[in-house]
């Protein structure tokens, strides 16, 4: 059984790394082509929805980052301008916008699925298998928990807000 003060430094110590990970983008040293980490992240998103042969959406990926509908439009805007992405009007729903990756845009992209997955191996390679599968099973657990207890909300909050 963990003593009380262990605890505490342990329950700090989850803290402060829960911390790091949300605010830290760690990017490889060289970032490509000068984008900005949000700017890769919808380039990337593009990507993998192309690659399943789904529509790639300005309001998913909004959802999905967790970031305002303004915020992806302007990376978006910029990505227009450098000409790597395309916004086009689905053909089912002529309301919907989609977006695709220009030749450019698919040459960018495809570096920076590359990075990511040499990312990703080298991690695990760090890390080990096993303890990346007792962390996410330990994460699966964290979230089960969260998700049971209808008493803790979200804390759906704007950049600068306070919430207690």
């Amino acid at each position: 059984m963990m003593n009380r003060n262990s605890y505490d430094e342990l329950r700090v110590e989850l803290y402060e790394l829960m911390d790091r990970l949300k605010k830290e983008r760690y990017i490889p040293a060289e970032t490509l082509c000068g984008l900005t980490f949000c700017e890769m992240q919808v380039l990337r998103w593009v990507y993998m929805a192309n690659q399943r042969n789904e529509d790639a959406k300005p309001s998913d990926m909004a959802r999905h980052f967790r970031i305002t509908p303004s915020a992806v439009s302007q990376s978006i805007k910029k990505l227009e301008s450098r000409g790597y992405v395309a916004r086009m009007r689905s053909d089912a729903d002529s309301r919907v916008v989609r977006l695709a990756l220009t030749d450019d845009g698919l040459d960018v992209a495809e570096r920076i699925q590359e990075k990511h997955i040499a990312f990703m191996n080298d991690l695990f390679e760090y890390v080990g298998v096993d303890n990346i599968e007792q962390l996410t099973k330990t994460l699966r657990l964290m979230l089960e928990f969260l998700e049971q207890n209808p008493s803790l909300k979200r804390c759906d909050r704007k950049e600068g807000d306070s919430c207690a």
